[in-house]
């Protein structure tokens, strides 16, 4: 009898350790909050895995992507970004950032295509050589008013530093 409660108490401290082990963890997020220079804020869902950053922000209806949200093409590496809208319904600026989110470049509305039927026609915007990149509403006052050499702040539970940890080394 000692031996089985031994082992249920060794298991019980083993569960604990291993549960308070995970706590203060950080887990990779989804949204993240990007602020301007202004101090203007812009809702960013992230696109980190190749699925996400293919479908990009394809099929989304104007009325479910706010004015001032952003989604946010985070790369590991730096290289010529290529961006082109199939499936779109409205106008994107896209905002090609650096590894601190340092703005590089801006292409200003490229317009937007619905359907994928005719590649050939479908809209796309020039390389950028970059690390990554923001796609917002053209008709966004907060992307109006950002230029290169403006730099985002990361509002998050995690730095820049721990979201590439994150995405190299995904939690099991």
């Amino acid at each position: 009898m000692r031996k089985l409660l031994s082992l249920v108490l060794l298991f019980c401290l083993m569960a604990c350790q291993s549960e308070s082990g995970k706590q203060g963890v950080p887990t990779l997020p989804k949204k993240v909050e990007l602020i301007t220079p202004s101090g203007k804020v812009i809702e960013t869902t992230l696109a980190i895995t190749p699925a996400e950053q293919e479908q990009g922000l394809s099929g989304v209806q104007p009325q479910d992507f706010d004015d001032d949200d952003g989604m946010l093409f985070y790369y590991l590496q730096d290289d010529e970004k290529h961006f082109w809208m199939p499936d779109t319904y409205f106008d994107l600026d896209i905002i090609f950032l650096d590894k601190e989110l340092k703005i590089l470049d801006i292409i200003r509305k490229l317009p937007f295509y619905v359907g994928r039927s005719s590649p050939e026609l479908i809209p796309r915007a020039r390389g950028v050589w970059a690390r990554h990149a923001l796609e917002m509403k053209a008709t966004s006052e907060i992307s109006k008013e950002l230029k290169a050499g403006d730099i985002l702040k990361l509002k998050a539970d995690v730095t820049l530093e721990q979201l590439e940890e994150m995405i190299k080394k995904p939690a099991p």
